[in-house]
């Protein structure tokens, strides 16, 4: 019987303000990878039914690290504001590496800010990107290098519909938003995209006023190799299916040494 639901976390989108200052902290900072990118102009209808935006335009440049990927979106239209604390959505990631120390000092010479702890004090293993969202260092310990965490704030988590998420990167899911939900051009982490196995069916699954209003129908791309659909959820977490068919998908998990 064909298995059908959530693989594992692929990726996460984050709005970036400058796309260089972001490459430079993500890669060189913490040793991300290029893994290609593109753009696209206003007018550009797949886009803007997809993030639910009318007028967007945006380059994007995407990440590889062992674990999943990353997709920084630099938005010309519309123009990105600051993403409200409360807002529902990522508010943390968790970044393996092999020295915390060291990953930290190249972080903040790459553009990060060190992070504060609740006494004022900078905190030993945390970093803000250059577009505001924590990333906490945790020795990789042989996991993989790279994103192994990621945090989702949310009204009420026992409302919140998306399945639990398997694989190398742990999606926590807390408690804590207490703002309506941010634009998604709004700087930093703007969209969680989860690999799944049965696309349609677990659309449909979630295709309910308590789970997930989708913005558009599954979307073949790449010739039939790979299939998307976005989403919010109805706690206003903004969400990306993806369905990997061939090792030739572009975001197929095959690319990642710990996938």
């Amino acid at each position: 019987m064909k298995h059908t639901g959530v693989v594992a976390l692929n990726h996460v989108g984050i709005s970036v303000a400058d796309l260089d200052r972001a490459r430079t902290f993500w890669i060189d900072g913490l040793g991300a990878h290029d893994h290609g990118g593109w753009s696209w102009p206003v007018g550009t209808a797949p886009a803007d039914e997809s993030l639910a935006t009318t007028g967007t335009s945006a380059d994007v440049l995407l990440l590889r690290t062992e674990t999943a990927f990353l997709e920084l979106f630099a938005f010309a239209t519309p123009v990105p504001q600051p993403r409200p604390a409360g807002a529902p959505g990522v508010v943390e990631l968790t970044w393996a590496v092999d020295d915390v120390a060291q990953a930290l000092v190249q972080a903040v010479a790459a553009g990060g800010t060190s992070d504060e702890s609740g006494d004022g004090s900078a905190d030993a293993d945390r970093v803000r990107c250059p577009d505001g969202t924590p990333v906490r260092l945790v020795p990789a310990d042989g996991a993989g290098r790279g994103l192994v965490g990621v945090r989702v704030q949310v009204p009420d988590v026992a409302a919140h519909p998306l399945p639990a998420v398997p694989g190398p990167v742990r999606v926590e899911v807390v408690a804590g938003a207490d703002a309506a939900p941010a634009a998604a051009v709004d700087l930093g982490v703007n969209h969680l995209c989860l690999d799944v196995a049965g696309i349609a069916e677990l659309r449909a699954a979630l295709d309910r006023p308590d789970g997930v209003g989708w913005h558009h129908p599954v979307t073949e791309s790449s010739g039939g190799i790979a299939a998307v659909c976005y989403g919010t959820s109805a706690d206003g977490v903004l969400v990306e299916l993806l369905e990997s068919r061939s090792d030739q998908a572009f975001l197929a998990r095959c690319r990642l040494t710990h996938g």
